[in-house]
Parts: structure tokens; C-alpha cells; sequence
């Protein structure tokens, strides 16, 4: 094979594992964004708990002071019947204090309703306040994990991107630069390996007498559907696998 296809090959190593670190480190405040709205939405979640039992216990204090209030009438009107002067104001008071024993009855039940509904939505307040703790935790744990792949992500684009640079200065500028450019077209893959007589990037075979000049690896050769470098190297010969034909030209 070719120095300069040897050197392609390492160049494209080096050029995916570069990509493969940009991913890491453009992916990271992504993924921190993400965490961060996790973390918003518990505490939004226990916020709007927290809104909800709140309501709830001004209810219930509401409650409150209208039983105490129908239950002071109740007792001013059983004061009041002692006194009673005659059969229409005592028959009258009667009445007041049915309507108001009727009201404090009507409240009460009102009030043991947002006792139990106190009850359960303190009991959301208790789980939303475990999720965001947890979340907490979680969340700080990932982006600290976050932070030192991004830290050991950049240290390693640093050393691929000074060995692509000792590399690329062994090719030849105008196969760099055929290289590069059909890399930039194809998604940063510019050579590829023959396989079976088959581009291993674009699955497209091979004409015969490419096939055997690309596996004759004494020239550059472009695959004419995709047009990345290609080169070939012999399959492991096993003891019950015969090596790959070569097709007729």
C-alpha cells in the first residue's frame, strides 16, 4: 500500500476521534441545559405543592372563623331565650338558633374536607420536596461528571489535532486537500476501506479492474459513487476460510 493511503488511514482516525471530542464537548451544555431544567421543573413542581396546600389551609382558616362566628350567634341567641318575653320572640330565636346551629354544622363538615385534603396535599409537599433533594443530588453529581469529560474531552482534541498536525505534513498538499474536501462533503469520512469488492462507506461495488487497482494499493483511487479515497487491506487468512478472489478484470 501507499505511504500517503497509510497516512489517510491515520489521518481519518485521528480526524473522527477529533469529531468524536467536539461531539463531546458541544453536546455538554446541552445536556447541562437539560439537567437544569429537570432541577427547574421539581422545583416548579413543589412550588405549585407548596401553592396548593397553602390554599388549602386559608381555606380551612376561613372555615374556621366562620364556625366560630356561626357558633357565637348559636350561643347569643341561646342567651337571648332565657330572656325571651313572649311566645313569637322566643319561637323567633328558636329559628336563629336552628339556622346558625345548621350553618356551624354545614361549616364544620366543610372544615374536616380541607383536613383531609390538607392531609394529601402535604403529602405531595413531602414528595415533591424528596424529588427535588433528589434531583439535587443527581443533578450535581452529572454536571460534575459533565465537567471532567468535557475537561478530558479538550485535553484529548488538543493531542489529536497535534498529531493530525505532524500527520497531514507527511501528504502530499494536493491529496490533503482532495481528502479534506470530499471529507467536508461526506460527513467528515473522506477514505474508505474495500470490503468484498464493495465501498464500505457508500455500499456501492466495485468495476472489476478498479476492484484489483485499488487492491494493487499503488495508486489513489476514488470510489466513483462516492468519490472517497479507497483502499484495501487483506482479510486474516484462517485455516478454513480461503483468501478473497480477485475478480476478473
Amino acid at each position: 500500500m501507499l505511504p500517503a493511503l497509510d497516512a489517510l488511514i491515520a489521518l481519518q482516525d485521528l480526524d473522527t476521534r477529533a469529531e468524536a471530542a467536539r461531539r463531546r464537548l458541544a453536546d455538554a451544555p446541552v445536556k447541562v441545559a437539560a439537567l437544569d431544567a429537570t432541577l427547574a421543573g421539581a422545583t416548579q413542581a413543589l412550588d405549585k405543592a407548596k401553592a396548593a396546600l397553602a390554599e388549602s389551609q386559608a381555606a380551612r382558616r376561613e372555615l374556621e372563623r366562620e364556625a366560630s362566628a356561626a357558633e357565637q350567634k348559636v350561643s347569643k341567641y341561646k342567651d337571648q331565650l332565657m330572656q325571651a318575653k313572649d311566645n313569637k320572640q322566643f319561637h323567633a330565636l328558636q329559628h336563629e338558633i336552628a339556622t346558625f346551629s345548621a350553618e356551624q354544622q354545614r361549616v364544620e363538615e366543610l372544615e374536616i374536607g380541607r383536613m383531609l385534603e390538607i392531609d394529601e396535599r402535604a403529602a405531595v409537599v413531602k414528595a415533591a420536596e424528596a424529588t427535588l433533594a433528589a434531583e439535587k443530588t443527581r443533578v450535581a453529581a452529572e454536571k460534575r461528571a459533565l465537567e471532567a469529560d468535557a475537561a478530558t474531552a479538550s485535553a484529548e482534541l488538543a493531542t489529536l489535532l497535534a498529531g493530525r498536525g505532524e500527520v497531514a505534513k507527511t501528504i502530499d498538499a494536493r491529496l490533503l486537500s482532495t481528502y479534506e474536501t470530499v471529507a467536508k462533503q461526506r460527513k467528515g469520512t473522506g477514505i474508505a476501506r474495500v470490503v468484498d469488492g464493495l465501498c464500505e462507506a457508500c455500499r456501492v461495488r466495485l468495476r472489476p479492474h478498479l476492484y484489483n487497482q485499488v487492491r494493487a494499493g499503488d495508486q489513489v483511487i476514488q470510489c466513483e459513487s462516492c468519490v472517497r479515497i479507497l483502499y484495501w487491506i487483506a482479510p486474516p487468512k484462517t485455516d478454513d476460510a480461503p483468501a478473497e478472489p480477485t475478480p476478473a478484470s
